[in-house]
Formats: structure tokens, C-alpha cells, sequence
């Protein structure tokens, strides 16, 4: 999509880029660089902006699935805890832990594996929402 005078978000996009894939590069397992709340909150922010700008907000729950549902399981967690401490007496868990990636965890699975497989979804779902865009 052509929108003008959009040469300065290209430079910013391709060092946000730039700035991803080192980090990729670097939290391979073992991770020697971990990103806390600030720079994930940051990327969240950043790709929200950058959808408003571009103006495709509604394919953010597509291509950011994987954060969806991150998002959504620790949601329902706590309001299903909620309800069940306040209909039995006691809280209640769907996961064995959120958000979703502990679940994970404690079922068994391999840190790498998780996170491989979250790619790999990721990786997926943009590129059914490229595949959503009109090309010229």
C-alpha cells in the first residue's frame, strides 16, 4: 500500500527490524539476553502504532496471535480462579500455569521446543495476513 512521505517509518522499521533479529540472535536457547516487560511492552506498542499508521489495525489479533493468546490465557485464568473461589470456596485453574508458554512448561515440554513451535505459529499467521493484503 503506497501512503506518502513514509520514508522515515522504513528507516525505523528496519532498525526495529535489525534490532529483533539480534536479539533473536542472542536469546537462542540458552538465552544470553532475556527482554522484561519494558521491551516487550515496547514492541507491542511499536507494532500497534505502526498498524495505525498504515492503517491495518484490524490485522493485529492475526498477526500477533501468539501475544493474543498469551494475553488471553493469563485473562482467563484469573477470571475462571475468580469465579471458582467465589462459587466453591476455593480458586480453580484451566492452565497449570499462564500465561500459556508455563502451561507448557509444566506439562513437560522443552523450553526450546515451546518456543520453536511459537515461531513457527507466528511466522504462519503473518503470513496469512500478508496474504490478506491487496497488492498492486
Amino acid at each position: 500500500m503506497y501512503i506518502p512521505n513514509l520514508g522515515e517509518l522504513s528507516i525505523f522499521l528496519a532498525a526495529m527490524i535489525g534490532a529483533c533479529v539480534g536479539f533473536l540472535w542472542y536469546n537462542t536457547y540458552p538465552a544470553q539476553v532475556f527482554m522484561g516487560d519494558t521491551g516487550s511492552l515496547t514492541l507491542g506498542g511499536l507494532i500497534a502504532a505502526i498498524a495505525i499508521i498504515v492503517h491495518k489495525e484490524l490485522l493485529i489479533p492475526i498477526f500477533c496471535g501468539v501475544y493474543f493468546a498469551e494475553t488471553l490465557s493469563v485473562t482467563i485464568q484469573v477470571t475462571y480462579f475468580k469465579y471458582t473461589k467465589r462459587k466453591y470456596g476455593e480458586g480453580r485453574r484451566l492452565f497449570l500455569m499462564s500465561p500459556l508458554h508455563h502451561h507448557y512448561q509444566k506439562k513437560g515440554y522443552h523450553e526450546a521446543k515451546i518456543v520453536t513451535r511459537f515461531w513457527i505459529v507466528t511466522i504462519l499467521l503473518v503470513i496469512i495476513s500478508l496474504a490478506t493484503l491487496k497488492l498492486r
